[in-house]
């Protein structure tokens, strides 16, 4: 169906869509649930690495390789899961993913409640994580099928804000669940992902028409496609590096907290918890700064934002010294994060959102996977010997980011890259004659 026959459908139907902000009614649904999920994930998964590690005997390097690999892993979800939401529709995929993810969490909770071996963990882990992934480019594509260019920044803000509300309630309470039993932290997430697969069923519609309603396996030849755009090629590029540097904040820095900043399970979790507060207080007026300059401008400031905060960290030598660069590189996160997500539906055809968003994913969380594989070997191998060796690495990469955005802005139109579409000039009998 022609595009603007579905954004007319889109357009008839006020009962479920909020029209003085522009956004479905369901938006403001699914960002609490967003919210709701992502402070059951913060509750247990952020501590899963002191978990393998200090209960399990597992050496950081294996640690960091399995939780790297459960991330590539499910980086492969990305792609199809952006390919089966464009064929069936975002809300089914949703759905799905969100309840066997439920499930699967809940598996691993029984596992550690059994103390059964840990290869189990091994088994239940990616495959959860690779069943969630379909969730987030089909929700992303949701959103972008409602949402103008220039609208896209401040929406996928209000996302993160809910997100990080979460973020901001979860790890401290799974610091204190963690001192006494990492089972019930994973069944507490598990209920959570269960509740929010009702809340997600029950409150998020589709726009009527817009999904094609048969479903073909993914093949390379749809991501060549895509990726023969050589804009969005380079934005895939530069978003793996620049994913790779934001997975530092959970698996590496409650790594390195704990054995070289002497930091409790309490304290990361403050840390944590810092970082989601200070996104759900400042996203909002960040994204309203930034609204009115280049997405990719905002990125690439953000990317030295996180250069800065992660190399002061390094060198922490206390747990308010360590909150404080979490501060700074946060900052970094609340320009990075919903730029990249609405950089990329931008620069997406209409029909094709979920593809795009899907391959963007892929690179995104395999950067996400070879940061975590990098910044836990190398806390391992490299801080014995230099011990702030491994925020060098990620300082660079930052750096790298923030070049390349730089000069991926140059290669967009204004409003690709989240600058509003200008007025088309007065009809000649309607203009003016100069004074």
């Amino acid at each position: 169906m022609p595009a603007p026959d579905v954004a007319r459908r889109a357009r008839a139907l006020p009962e479920w869509y909020d029209i003085g902000m522009g956004l479905p009614s369901g938006f403001w649904i699914l960002t609490a649930a967003e919210g709701l999920m992502t402070a059951g994930y913060a509750v247990s998964f952020p501590f899963l690495a002191v978990y393998l590690s200090g209960h399990r005997g597992l050496p950081m390097p294996l640690v960091g390789v399995f939780l790297s690999g459960s991330m590539l892993v499910a980086s492969l979800a990305q792609f199809v899961g952006g390919e089966v939401s464009d064929a069936i529709g975002r809300r089914k995929v949703m759905v799905y993913s969100l309840a066997l993810r439920a499930l699967l969490i809940a598996v691993i909770a029984w596992v550690i409640w059994s103390s059964a071996p840990v290869w189990a963990i091994f088994v239940f882990h990616p495959l959860g994580m690779f069943i969630g992934s379909f969730f987030h480019p089909a929700a992303r594509s949701w959103v972008a099928d409602f949402t103008p260019p220039a609208g896209r920044m401040k929406a996928y803000g209000f996302l993160r804000m809910g997100n990080n509300a979460g973020w901001a309630l979860g790890p401290a309470l799974g610091g204190l669940l963690a001192e006494g039993s990492y089972s019930l932290m994973f069944f507490a997430t598990a209920a959570v992902f269960a509740v929010c697969t009702v809340i997600v069923s029950l409150s998020v519609r589709d726009v009527p028409g817009l999904a094609r309603g048969r479903f073909t396996a993914p093949g390379l030849g749809g991501a060549a496609q895509a990726l023969s755009n050589r804009a969005f090629l380079r934005f895939c590029v530069f978003g793996f590096t620049m994913s790779a540097v934001m997975s530092q904040l959970v698996v590496s820095s409650s790594l390195y907290s704990k054995t070289y900043l002497g930091l409790s399970e309490r304290e990361i979790g403050l840390l944590f918890s810092v970082n989601g507060l200070m996104v759900v207080v400042f996203q909002y007026a960040v994204t309203r700064l930034l609204e009115n300059f280049r997405i990719t401008a905002g990125l690439a400031a953000g990317a030295l934002a996180y250069a800065l905060g992660y190399l002061s960290f390094g060198y922490a030598p206390s747990f308010f010294y360590a909150a404080a660069a979490i501060v700074v590189v946060t900052f970094g996160e609340l320009a990075v994060s919903p730029g990249m997500q609405a950089l990329g539906a931008n620069m997406a055809p209409r029909a094709e959102k979920g593809r795009y968003l899907g391959i963007q994913g892929l690179f995104q969380q395999v950067g996400s996977s070879t940061g975590i594989l990098i910044g836990s070997n190398a806390i391992g191998f490299l801080s014995p010997r230099f011990q702030q060796g491994p925020w060098f690495i990620v300082a660079a990469l930052a750096v790298t980011s923030c070049l390349g955005f730089l000069s991926l802005g140059a290669r967009l139109s204004p409003e690709q890259d989240g600058l509003r579409a200008l007025p088309p000039p007065p009809a000649p009998e309607q203009a003016t004659e100069p004074a």
